[in-house]
């Protein structure tokens, strides 16, 4: 949101967010007419910044060597001037138009392509397609958004739909989509935005989203939950077994905590109601003594979960963890981490790659590695948390054509253990 001459304009990103969490709306708001308080970006937020902006220079210089006209509004002095150089570019037919800006009160976009494609318009026979690059491997929900923005204010403009939307990925590939498959839900959602805005101040509340870590109002939020005592302070709670708590007159941390150990939730089993007060007991006690504390389940040995689920513990045991870097196109894993017990002593082994052929070294070092400890030992295992390992050896075993035997054997014969899901077990 911004405010140019007293008129509010609206960005995609704007009507992203609306999508998430109305409660930003709420202090987008509130932010305009009195600043809030906006919280840091992280390292890692600031890298990844950092990364996309390299991944959109790459593909200018793609666009730059392929296109035979290139126009680059990106030098414009201010909006207005950035929307006229954007429509001369259009009415003059060039091939890429890189960073097109429009302007369509109460709403002003900034898409970072126009293509030119050979379907006619007001323009002559040609128009153009939005095209948005972004770091993600897979597209999101949101990106859609985005590029229905866009392609909705290139449509008024060239007095046709776009037929297609496009988005460049982090690993270099081109996903496209059809706009009108998705104008008329597109339509719907900004009108719900535009009566929300006219709206004004709206006490919302604020919930708990996927996107909470990157929100710039996020401080505000959380200082919120801790004065409330929300209840999306317990451990691995649900959005709706919170709901489901609120509804049964249970609203804060504290008063879960201190709920009877035979007490009934309408809609709620009650095991899944003792192991939420259980672990609120424990944050609170926390929080009263300012010391950790833990509870040791009983082992479930007839059901088999938990602890009862593990092999037995074996002298040869491998413990491994991977790291991949995410901010990497092609996803290089970096670092196989190996911890282990060697005459009675604790070692740890790290594989490191800095490229792809280190990598094929690293995979290669690990397996032969872990082949022959498992020949020592026949009744180790390898224990790692989280399904990633597993699915990265797959995937190195793959890529690099090496080792398929040795991989398969480790899944055949269950010798990789994976925690979490013995603990989610």
């Amino acid at each position: 949101m911004q405010k140019k001459d007293n008129t509010t304009l609206y960005s995609a990103s704007d009507i992203v967010s609306f999508l998430d969490c109305e409660h930003k709306t709420t202090l987008d708001l509130i932010d305009l007419e009195t600043p809030l308080p906006k919280t840091e970006d992280d390292e890692e937020a600031i890298l990844y910044q950092k990364k996309g902006l390299e991944h959109e220079g790459s593909y200018v210089k793609h666009l730059k060597r392929t296109a035979p006209v290139f126009v680059d509004i990106s030098p414009a002095k201010n909006d207005t001037d950035a929307t006229a150089l954007t429509i001369e570019a259009m009415c003059s037919g060039a091939d890429i138009i890189y960073q097109a800006a429009f302007i369509e009160q109460p709403f002003i976009g900034h898409a970072d392509f126009l293509k030119k494609v050979p379907c006619p318009s007001s323009l002559g026979d040609y128009s153009y397609e939005v095209v948005d690059t972004k770091l993600a491997r897979n597209t999101k929900s949101k990106f859609i958004i985005q590029l229905c923005f866009y392609s909705e204010l290139l449509g008024r403009v060239q007095r046709r739909d776009p037929l297609m939307m496009h988005v460049v990925l982090g690993d270099g590939r081109e996903e496209s989509f059809r706009y009108a498959d998705y104008s008329k839900y597109y339509a719907m959602l900004k009108e719900r935005f535009i009566n929300r805005v006219k709206y004004g101040y709206k006490d919302t509340y604020p919930e708990k989203h996927d996107h909470c870590d990157i929100c710039r109002w996020r401080n505000i939020c959380e200082d919120q939950w801790i004065k409330d005592d929300h209840l999306n302070q317990v451990a691995n709670i649900s959005r709706v077994q919170i709901k489901r708590l609120e509804a049964g007159g249970v609203s804060t941390l504290k008063s879960l905590a201190n709920i009877k150990s035979n007490a009934n939730m309408p809609k709620m089993m009650p095991e899944t109601l003792n192991k939420l007060r259980r672990q609120a007991s424990l944050q609170l006690k926390k929080r009263q003594s300012g010391q950790n504390h833990y509870e040791l389940l009983p082992l479930d040995l007839e059901r088999k979960r938990g602890f009862a689920r593990l092999p037995r513990p074996d002298k040869g045991d491998i413990f491994f963890d991977m790291e991949s870097d995410s901010m990497d196109i092609d996803g290089l894993e970096y670092l196989f981490g190996v911890y282990y017990f060697e005459k009675g002593k604790p070692v740890f082994m790290p594989i490191w790659a800095h490229n792809r052929s280190e990598e094929k070294d690293a995979f290669i070092k690990f397996m032969d590695f872990a082949v022959r400890r498992l020949r020592k030992h026949p009744d180790a295992h390898i224990y790692h948390y989280g399904q990633y390992e597993e699915a990265a050896l797959k995937k190195l075993m793959s890529l690099h054509g090496t080792h398929e035997a040795e991989v398969d054997n480790l899944l055949r014969f269950g010798r990789l253990i994976d925690l979490y899901s013995l603990w989610k077990g």
